[in-house]
């Protein structure tokens, strides 16, 4: 190795069994979002904020001086741009998910074939495919957005570390950044500590560790400055100093799920699915979910610590340099990645796992009879892999025609309110949703206020309740989607509730026109039954 790069031979081409194993990840992939042929299928989750945030603006709305947000533009720009060319789609948004599944199977895959031959190659990605993919990666939100752009660069440097690689990596790094503020930097803070190892193993050179550093945090910057000028120009430094630091530091922790205290939060409850079905249908439906939840909080990031104890014991760095340096880039940047997650929650912690899982595949080719034990693993995944294909593809579903496309919903109660919302809206009205933007982007609705969401607690601070009071004044929605749990009088709000002034003004205002029952949701954080207020004539 020089001082000026390091460089690793790429192991192999492109095979017919890799184009045969693609072949079958985008089939898993596409059944798992759309019905057979064309027809998506609607998951609600954090993408739909991110969509809603694009058709405002598309409509010049101006974020975070006209709404608020709590991360950088990215995500919206990408779905803006999808949207102007395709129209506000359903089948555009699950699109956007097929893609990132397709990005992250084949990010895993690259990682592999540096590393593995023969049929372990395929065991990483095919990990990541069957374990907990329908249940955790159908996301099309932020975080997964920047994990490809972060693994990406680490995808720009397994194979040659050179001056062009490490610019293309921090430019990769500056992109993860502009779509999550912590997850390039990092990104670039697990490139940086490698490069401090490498070069202590080559004897520390600082002149080459130097201009190494400059190279990758100079596009960084760069990348930084290109992507946030036009939107600091148009938003203002308050405005957008608060919503990208102000608000993390001091309003984020603030919510149940954005703490480490998340940890181990999601597993079921095997006795209130006990409640609702069968013995054998319960105990089948719980290991789906707390299998992979179970699979996920043990393996990041213990399974890093068990590698380097491995490599410490048996100085297995000594059989192979090469990979030994492969493997030690995976660890570092997926420490990094781990150290990075602000909630521990299962979902976060499972959309860095990439590095983790490549390295689980190299710890089990160390035991006896690994090459068995991988041939028996890929069969099962395999197949459970099908069964899910069968599985998604005949359950029963209700299919809803709105101004969004037609989509498939899985769950009777889920597509009884959609459609009652549909019923009773018409595209371009104002609708208010307290909790959580799930109707605007289906039903091409607008939010009158600056808040896609609010919280009960220090989250959603006092100004920020009265500025959506003041919006709701001045443009008020025919409905409102409310949380039941926040229907309660002002002795029975905890410290930190700023949701008194908001609830008084729906009280006076609107009526409770129903009540929608939550669907079973296994954690603890469900945000229950929700209330629809009709404004008083």
């Amino acid at each position: 190795m020089s001082d000026n790069h390091i460089q690793l031979a790429f192991p192999g081409t492109f095979t017919r069994v890799d184009i045969l194993f693609f072949f079958a990840a985008f089939v898993f992939l596409y059944t798992q979002l759309f019905q057979l042929p064309f027809t998506p299928y609607y998951f609600e989750g954090d993408h739909i904020i991110a969509t809603s945030n694009a058709m405002r603006m598309l409509d010049g709305e101006v974020i975070y001086r006209d709404f608020f947000h709590l991360a950088p533009p990215g995500t919206e720009l990408v779905y803006a741009l999808f949207f102007s060319i395709f129209g506000v789609k359903v089948w555009v948004l699950n699109i956007a998910i097929l893609l990132l599944g397709l990005a992250l199977t084949a990010l895993t895959w690259y990682f592999s074939r540096q590393i593995f031959t023969g049929l372990f190659v395929y065991l990483p990605a095919s990990i990541f495919l069957a374990i907990g993919y329908r249940l955790l990666f159908i996301d099309g939100s932020f975080r997964l957005f920047s994990v490809v752009f972060v693994l990406a660069a680490a995808a720009v440097l397994l194979n040659k570390i050179t001056p062009r690689n490490l610019m293309i990596a921090g430019g990769m790094c500056g992109l993860a950044s502009f779509i999550l503020q912590p997850r390039g930097v990092v990104g670039i803070a697990g490139i940086i500590i490698f490069l401090i190892w490498e070069n202590y193993q080559r004897g520390f050179h600082l002149k080459s560790l130097v201009r190494n550093g400059l190279y990758l945090s100079l596009s960084f910057f760069l990348i930084l400055f290109i992507t946030h000028s036009y939107f600091l120009y148009h938003a203002g430094f308050e405005n957008y100093y608060f919503s990208l630091v102000t608000f993390l530091q001091k309003h984020y922790p603030n919510d149940p799920l954005s703490n480490r205290s998340a940890y181990l939060s999601e597993l079921p409850d095997f006795q209130q699915y006990l409640e609702i079905y069968s013995p054998l249908f319960a105990l089948s439906r719980y290991f789906r979910i707390a299998f992979p939840v179970l699979f996920y909080y043990l393996l990041v990031p213990f399974v890093y610590f068990a590698f380097l104890f491995l490599r410490w014991r048996r100085k297995t760095y000594l059989l192979s340099k090469e990979i030994d340096i492969k493997l030690m880039f995976l660890c570092i940047v997926g420490l990094t990645l781990s150290a990075g997650v602000s909630a521990l929650s299962v979902v976060r912690l499972s959309h860095i796992a990439i590095p983790g899982i490549v390295i689980l595949v190299w710890l089990l080719k160390q035991i006896p009879y690994s090459k068995r034990i991988a041939m028996i693993c890929l069969v099962l995944l395999a197949v459970l892999g099908f069964s899910y294909v069968i599985q998604r593809q005949t359950t029963a579903k209700n299919y809803l025609d709105m101004p969004a496309g037609r989509a498939a919903f899985f769950s009777e109660q889920v597509y009884e309110r959609y459609k009652w919302i549909g019923e009773q809206t018409q595209p371009g009205e104002f609708f208010f949703e307290a909790h959580h933007p799930s109707f605007y982007f289906p039903f091409l609705l607008k939010n009158p206020t600056p808040l896609y969401v609010v919280r009960d607690s220090e989250y959603t601070p006092r100004f920020q309740v009265e500025s959506v009071v003041k919006a709701l004044e001045n443009n008020p929605p025919k409905l409102i989607a409310w949380p039941r749990k926040w229907t309660k009088p002002p002795d029975s709000r905890a410290a930190g509730d700023n949701l008194e002034i908001l609830w008084q003004f729906i009280a006076k205002n609107y009526e409770l026109q129903l009540e929608f029952s939550k669907h079973v949701d296994y954690t603890e954080h469900s945000e229950g039954d929700i209330e629809i207020w009709r404004r008083k004539n």
